[in-house]
């Protein structure tokens, strides 16, 4: 059986790596420790513990190894890929870029009779969150080799017969050790590394696998046909071929394309304008329908309806959660709900936690309602208890006939 996590386990006195060696990697030390030997006589200049790196220097500048490493002590090692520094390189600020280049020059030239491994200067904050990003994006890329991720499904019931309609999918990541990370640290860290390209088809993937099983629970309400959400990156929209990997995923399960729904926020629009909006005109023609997520929250909304095919306004949950308390917040969805019908346009309201909150978006004449009230995100294998639940509490309305 594999390994939960991609780690390399060394014996003690065992050589990690050795001097003139190539520094295609670094190493954080989870556990253990290890000596730095260095000098034609190799003598011992360090020894580092748990939570320190060591390897970084010849791994940021390509050079061969200054030094040999090896445990004191059974040692686990989180290997830190130059394929993926190089992705959080490539996405840094190129001033911060060259001073780093600079840095590497000059340690180089003082200190070739010393090591590079174990150098880093940084205060104990930044190395913890440093160590913490790396080994994530390790683990990361590992749980989307060997399907570690989760799909949940939270579900989105309409206004007008309180009957499910649909779902919003979100990933979720159980980490081994850590627990459940974060999608907003995860989903982050996918994007800086190119590995949301691969996040974003697996849960593409999953999503349209799962439909069969889900839209069994659905009900259709007037023009709203039964659908499922996905939300997709800057980086995924901004490239012409998702088009035809969408296409040719829907036909391989057999989904019709309105009853997939893709969800996209402003700054994914405003990060490639002119690919994104290729994109979405091309998903649309295919019949695949376009949701405008965190509506009210950006700063060129009303352009973006006016220039995409926009079919779906999803109001942020923050409006949401204050239109009994804040006159400013209820007029902002009001608005947003008579803009849209005004267009042909559904809305979606996003964190209703209470019947007063969904009694009121219903007098509004919002289509669709999302939020704990109802439901947080399960698998798509808790739902049918769910629905069963729900409909005995009066929130779900049972099906027809």
């Amino acid at each position: 059986m594999m390994d939960q996590l991609p780690r390399e386990h060394f014996p003690a006195a065992c050589t990690v790596f050795g001097i003139d060696e190539p520094g295609d990697s670094a190493y954080a030390i989870e556990s253990g420790s290890v000596e730095v030997l260095a000098g034609p006589d190799q003598q011992r200049v360090a020894i580092l513990g748990v939570g320190e790196l060591f390897g970084e220097v010849a791994l940021l500048d390509h050079l061969p190894r200054t030094a040999t490493v090896r445990t004191l002590e059974p040692t686990t090692l989180v290997r830190i890929e130059r394929q993926h520094v190089n992705e959080l390189l490539k996405r840094s600020d190129p001033v911060i870029r060259h001073l780093l280049e600079l840095l590497l020059q000059r340690f180089r030239s003082k200190h070739r009779e010393h090591p590079d491994e174990g150098s880093a200067m940084a205060g104990s904050d930044d190395r913890t969150c440093a160590l913490r990003t790396l080994a994530l994006t390790r683990d990361l890329a590992h749980a989307l080799d060997f399907d570690q991720l989760e799909l949940y499904y939270q579900p989105l019931i309409s206004f007008s017969r309180r009957n499910l309609v649909g779902f919003e999918a979100l990933v979720r990541w159980r980490h081994p050790t850590l627990g459940m990370i974060m999608p907003l640290e995860f989903i982050g860290l996918a994007e800086r590394t190119g590995l949301i390209h691969k996040l974003g088809a697996w849960v593409l993937q999953r999503a349209v696998a799962d439909w069969a099983g889900l839209r069994q629970h659905c009900q259709p309400d007037g023009g709203l046909p039964p659908f499922v959400s996905v939300n997709l990156s800057a980086d995924e929209l901004g490239d012409l071929s998702i088009v035809d990997r969408i296409r040719q995923l829907l036909n391989s399960h057999a989904m019709r394309p309105h009853e997939l729904k893709i969800e996209l926020t402003e700054t994914v629009i405003i990060e490639d304008r002119n690919s994104v909006s290729q994109v979405l005109e091309q998903l649309s023609a295919l019949g695949i329908a376009i949701a405008l997520d965190d509506f009210g929250t950006g700063y060129a909304g009303l352009e973006t309806l006016k220039s995409l095919p926009i079919s779906c306004l999803k109001i942020d949950k923050n409006f949401v959660q204050e239109i009994d308390s804040s006159l400013r917040s209820h007029e902002i969805v009001l608005t947003a709900i008579q803009l849209a019908a005004s267009l042909g346009i559904s809305t979606i309201a996003e964190g209703i936690e209470d019947e007063a909150t969904f009694r009121r978006l219903d007098a509004m004449g919002c289509d669709v309602a999302q939020g704990y009230y109802f439901a947080r995100p399960m698998p798509a294998a808790a739902v049918a208890g769910w629905l069963k639940q729900s409909i005995h509490e009066g929130k779900c309305a049972a099906a027809a006939g």
